[in-house]
């Protein structure tokens, strides 16, 4: 049996199109430090069940994490991440839980709303004029957790939470890599007691991890030569665009 067969897409054009979608959420990545979970999510979740392809990006955020975590380490605001990764630790599991008990349908709403509410918050530019207290900290944290099992879109929550904070770029980005990171490990080890993952999960991965190095490299060099700024509201807009479609599709 052909080794593509035991992917997680069902066709050839799928398997063209999921990688295809990858390098690009990998140049994403590797540009601002987060949005590649939300890309892949609200753009495959439209021909695949959410519950491959969240747990596939949870694997592909770990190795991207660890490809970045040396250049950022001493951008990386730890106090914050600290507080932060306890409330991920209480919201995590329960997301989990949720992804692999939610009916399909179900799943595929909540996915594209969760994408579509992050979205526009950050597109807003809301900002957080409070105490950046451990509480608060530890809350945002949570939320983070509970979207990143759900939906793999935990990273969206941080960055809208740091982006309002109004902490320097380099900052948020060393920051989200690391949380992102941290985030996908407990992911990881929630997921294994649900018993989400499968060998075709696995398999995909392994295929997959090479369209995502290469955006990755292309990411980091274009963050040295674009407008961040830019290429951000570039990237919310295609977000929002890709919720709204996943949205009509699952309603």
């Amino acid at each position: 049996m052909p080794f593509s067969w035991d992917l997680i897409t069902n066709t050839p054009w799928e398997t063209v199109i999921l990688m295809i979608c990858v390098f690009f959420a990998g140049i994403v990545r590797g540009c601002i430090g987060f949005g590649f979970s939300a890309l892949l999510v609200a753009s495959t979740s439209l021909f695949i069940n959410p519950l491959l392809v969240v747990p596939l990006l949870v694997l592909l955020e770990i190795v991207a994490s660890i490809h970045m975590l040396f250049s950022i380490w001493k951008d990386t605001l730890w106090h914050t991440l600290l507080y932060m990764t306890v409330g991920a630790m209480i919201g995590m599991p329960i997301g989990v839980y949720i992804l692999s008990v939610a009916p399909q349908d179900i799943l595929k709403l909540l996915v594209s709303l969760i994408v579509l509410v992050m979205t526009l918050l950050l597109i807003s530019g809301v900002t957080y004029k409070g105490n950046l207290n451990r509480y608060v900290l530890t809350g945002t944290g949570s939320v983070s957790g509970l979207f990143g099992g759900i939906a793999a879109a935990g990273g969206l929550v941080v960055a809208t939470f740091l982006a309002s904070a109004e902490f320097p770029v380099r900052k948020i980005r060393a920051t989200m890599v690391v949380f992102i990171f941290i985030m996908e490990i407990i992911f990881l080890f929630s997921s294994l007691i649900a018993d989400v993952y499968n060998p075709r999960i696995f398999q995909t991965f392994i295929v997959a991890c090479i369209p995502m190095f290469l955006g990755i490299i292309l990411g980091v060099k274009l963050f040295y030569r674009l407008d961040e700024k830019k290429l951000r509201k570039l990237i919310l807009v295609l977000l929002s665009v890709l919720s709204i479609i996943g949205l009509l599709r699952a309603l």
